[in-house]
């Protein structure tokens, strides 16, 4: 079922608003300053620059005081961490000192521990052989 369209009456064009009457307003006389502006200028120059370094000085405060309550919580967690790491390395005895040993040393304990770990690899590559010949040896039974 279809809707029926109902027309709607059209309503009157609209009229722009008439233009405000302009207002003429009569000029006032200007008024000469009180104070004339040299007078000004010399009054409070002086003022301004001696008062010049104590607001630098006031400005960085501020700013080093407002630097430091926002690193404040950082310098904590740093600290903190700081007396953790040397916990930790108090904890952990060095092995030995490193810096000590000549060069010839340290040659040496490498040659000796590389030795060691070349022995352990012939010693399973034996044990390896040893258990393929057993199943040769059952193989061919």
């Amino acid at each position: 079922m279809r809707r029926r369209i109902h027309h709607r009456a059209s309503r009157p064009a609209r009229t722009p608003a008439p233009d405000p009457i302009p207002v003429i307003m009569e000029t006032i006389e200007t008024i000469e300053p009180i104070v004339e502006p040299d007078i000004v200028e010399e009054d409070l120059m002086p003022f301004v620059i001696s008062n010049e370094d104590e607001i630098i000085n006031y400005i960085k405060d501020k700013a080093t005081k407002e630097t430091l309550k926002s690193l404040a919580p950082l310098l904590e967690k740093l600290e903190e961490a700081v007396k953790q790491q040397q916990a930790y390395q108090a904890a952990t005895p060095v092995s030995g000192n490193p810096v000590a040993m000549t060069y010839e040393e340290q040659l040496k304990r490498l040659q000796d521990t590389s030795a060691g770990k070349v022995k352990e690899k012939e010693l399973k590559i034996a044990e390896r052989m040893v258990k393929l010949q057993a199943r040769f040896a059952n193989i061919r039974k």
